[in-house]
């Protein structure tokens, strides 16, 4: 049994309850754990059990989209990261199975040489930022 079912022993959960687990259980916030979808020495050093996860989210909002630059903690030490892709439902981007990120240096450049996973393309509307992520991925949605 799990912990819904022993709250409220029909299963049945209100509408509004059901909206908030199944949006803050796919949305990237802090301390969400996050995967590497590009080649650097990290994301070959990450294990099932040692992933990123966030610490901080640059905009000052409580939800970071597709799109956004956070902050992300690994073995502990920090780095920047673009996240690519998020599980979160929306009307223009496609939803994804995880939350994959691209690791960042300082002036916003990608670390790694190629993107594994498919980027959206949405992020075309960024162009000028992250000009440099797009030229080293291979697939689009």
């Amino acid at each position: 049994m799990n912990s819904l079912t022993r709250i409220n022993p029909s299963g049945i959960l209100p509408l509004s309850v059901s909206k908030w687990l199944n949006i803050s259980c796919r949305s990237v916030q802090l301390l969400t754990r996050l995967r590497y979808v590009d080649n650097c020495d990290n994301a070959s050093r990450t294990t099932k059990y040692d992933r990123p996860y966030c610490i901080k989210l640059y905009k000052n909002k409580k939800v970071a989209k597709c799109g956004d630059v956070i902050l992300i903690a690994h073995r502990g030490k920090t780095f920047k990261a673009l996240l690519v892709s998020n599980r979160l439902p929306s009307k223009t981007l496609p939803r994804y199975d995880t939350n994959n990120i691209v690791l960042l240096n300082d002036k916003l450049e990608p670390v790694g040489t190629r993107i594994k996973g498919p980027i959206p393309a949405a992020l075309f509307r960024k162009e000028k930022k992250f000009s440099k992520v797009l030229a080293i991925a291979s697939k689009f949605l």
